[in-house]
């Protein structure tokens, strides 16, 4: 776990988490965020996991 990606996609898949739980709890803006902050996060993943340096 040396690489930045998968550092910065994990971050971002654990905050769009709960994003996504605070916007079925409340906000609406807070479930499109979280969904759009996941699937950034987990792009950063799959991108690290295929081209490794």
């Amino acid at each position: 776990m040396s690489d930045i990606r998968m550092v910065i996609g994990g971050l971002f898949l654990l905050y769009g988490v709960i994003l996504i739980v605070a916007g079925v709890v409340g906000d609406a803006i807070n479930l499109w965020t979280g969904l759009a902050m996941a699937v950034f996060g987990g792009a950063f993943v799959v991108w690290a996991r295929i081209k490794r340096v």
